[in-house]
């Protein structure tokens, strides 16, 4: 059954191939625009000033663009058929530009502002664009626009440059509302072939929600952790828009026989096999959740870490600016541009698999559903000391400059701990840095807690080796802690870490034996023929409980987060902010020890 499953598998990928949005459309970024003067032909529609702009051979929308000082979005909004791309004749409609003084005004406590009077169209985010401003910015300054931002309606914009500068405003492009068509679930505003992967989704594209967020008062809690301290935009929806990136390397894939493929003697990239298992699981989420009438249409891209350029172009595509939800990419050198523009445009983003804290600076909008090995360690530390704080507790500190940091956040947050449990400041952990000592500190009658927490794999097997053969000679009770990343050292003697009841922290836990497990296994294997992989397990937890949180308080679901717990077949998600102005983390963390050869959940 298992080249049954594997075929199943490759005809989904190859299906995938075809289905998948991949990065972009295809516009050449060629050098055109300073070759490209504005037309000198002008026209008036519906009151508002356009430059006509006829297309010569060998332009290109992006160059036109760049020209008239607009981006891709821009241009393709008021031409939609451009999206298809343009040929030499074509004449494009490009909103005319004029510039205004604007005399600034100045708040009694000297801060400079403007007066600015809101035009039909317009919204916080491209106002805020025109005037090198922020939305949070335009909010404080004008408390009102939590009721919403109206035409005719004057606001304060503060301003970065001198009084003395002139302010450059934009005419704004009033659009004229079409027509609907009497059936919008088969139209396509961009003209774009839509691509779903889910029965339920629709090809219409609802209006972009209001680009409002809220600045509120500072509160703190204990323990450093932050509350939110902003409101979310969003709002329930018939129909959410929601983008998968996913690396898989479609190209590379394409170029590999079929047949070769299945008989093993080529293989597919680790970054694809990833994606096409997280993949498979989001699936099985989206079914779940079509049960429970979710409305959603799913654009699926193919992210190649290794081409900035692709990803430029990706981040070009206007419905982009239009989801209510992102997951991906899986990998932090794409992850980061991504984060930026779901940050300017107010979308929430789910890395999957990311562990470092740095994607969460100054972006609200991130969702990070790895914890750190810092949390980890955090989580262990508590762990260590509510289970076996009336034990003999020792750390080892291996004398690794690179993992001092470690070190000390075990320290600190393990004698604050004991501290809690009635013990007095001076019964602190024991610390040690050699095994010569070891033997001096070790309790005959209570069981001897070894944290070592180490990531240096020649030292940690050797530490093991050296530590087993201590605790065969003083035939005491040992538990020794390490971290995450020993479970994929594949030299350490299982012996050793059944005898040592070796524990650590980790992120993800499957038990094989709950219900729940056993059903998600056998609907898998009905659907691909094969059985389910970690990162299957991952693709379901994760895209279940980011949808179904979409769907249950809608794009604003944000504001609820840190108090929306789930307990997935793999993951479990608790989220804490990470700082006042940062995203957030999933702190949920699994303790797992060797026991009769296997690793059992301990916590």
């Amino acid at each position: 059954m298992k080249s049954t499953g594997k075929f199943f598998r490759i005809h989904l990928l190859l299906c995938t191939l075809y289905f998948v949005l991949c990065t972009s459309i295809s516009y050449s970024q060629e050098k055109h625009a300073d070759n490209i003067a504005k037309s000198q032909n002008t026209t008036v529609v519906n009151g508002v000033k356009y430059y006509l702009h006829t297309v010569e051979k060998g332009q290109t929308l992006f160059a036109i663009a760049k020209a008239y000082d607009y981006s891709l979005n821009d241009v393709v909004l008021e031409n939609p058929e451009a999206i298809n791309g343009i040929k030499s004749g074509q004449v494009l409609k490009i909103p005319f530009k004029k510039i205004k003084k604007i005399e600034p005004a100045t708040t009694p406590n000297g801060a400079n502002y403007i007066i600015y009077t809101v035009e039909a169209g317009q919204t916080l985010y491209s106002i805020a664009k025109t005037y090198n401003t922020s939305v949070e910015k335009l909010k404080t300054l004008n408390p009102e626009l939590e009721s919403g931002l109206k035409s005719g309606q004057t606001i304060k914009i503060s301003l970065s440059k001198p009084q003395t500068e002139k302010v450059e405003k934009v005419e704004k492009v009033e659009k004229t509302e079409k027509p609907k068509p009497a059936n919008t679930s088969k139209i396509n505003p961009t003209h774009e072939k839509p691509t779903t992967l889910v029965d339920t989704a629709t090809f219409s594209i609802g209006p972009l929600d209001s680009l409002t967020t809220v600045l509120l008062q500072n509160k703190h809690i204990s323990d450093s952790i932050a509350k939110l301290r902003f409101v979310y935009p969003g709002r329930l929806k018939d129909e959410y828009n929601i983008a998968f990136f996913l690396p898989f390397h479609i190209n590379d894939a394409n170029e590999i026989e079929l047949e070769k493929l299945i008989n093993g003697d080529e293989q597919l990239s680790n970054k694809t096999t990833i994606a096409l298992q997280f993949y498979e699981g989001a699936l099985l989420a989206i079914d779940s959740l079509k049960k429970q009438k979710l409305r959603a249409k799913v654009f699926v891209y193919d992210i190649d870490d290794h081409d900035s350029l692709s990803l430029t172009k990706l981040l070009k595509k206007p419905e982009l600016a239009k989801m209510d939800l992102m997951i991906g990419p899986l990998y932090g050198s794409s992850f980061t541009p991504i984060a930026k523009f779901a940050k300017e445009h107010t979308i929430p983003i789910v890395s999957p698999f990311i562990q470092i804290n740095k994607i969460l600076f100054d972006n609200l909008y991130v969702c990070k559903a790895q914890p750190s090995v810092a949390k980890q360690i955090e989580q262990m530390a508590c762990y260590v000391i509510d289970t076996f704080h009336t034990q003999n507790i020792i750390l080892f500190n291996d004398g690794n400059a690179k993992e001092v940091t470690f070190y000390n956040l075990f320290k600190t947050i393990a004698n604050k701990a004991l501290v809690e449990k009635g013990h007095a400041a001076t019964d602190s952990l024991k610390e040690i840095k050699n095994l010569s000592t070891l033997e001096n500190i070790l309790s005959p009658s209570k069981t001897n807690v070894i944290v070592l927490p180490s990531n240096n794999q020649s030292y940690v097997t050797e530490f093991i080796s050296k530590l087993n053969s201590i605790k065969n000679q003083n035939k005491g009770k040992f538990v020794l802690f390490g971290l995450s990343n020993w479970i994929n050292y594949d030299n350490l003697d299982f012996e050793y870490l059944n005898n040592l009841s070796v524990s650590i922290p980790s992120n993800t836990y499957t038990d094989y034996q709950n219900p729940r497990t056993l059903a998600f296994v056998k609907t898998y294997y009905d659907r691909f023929k094969t059985d389910p992989k970690p990162y299957t397990f991952q693709g379901f937890d994760i895209t279940y409980y980011f949808i179904s949180s979409l769907q249950k308080y809608g794009s604003g679901f944000l504001n609820t987060i840190v108090d929306n717990q789930y307990q997935g077949i793999e993951t479990n998600l608790n989220f804490m902010q990470y700082s006042s102005n940062g995203g957030f983390e999933n702190k949920s963390v699994y303790i797992l020890k060797y026991q009769d050869n296997k690793l059992i959940k301990a916590n």
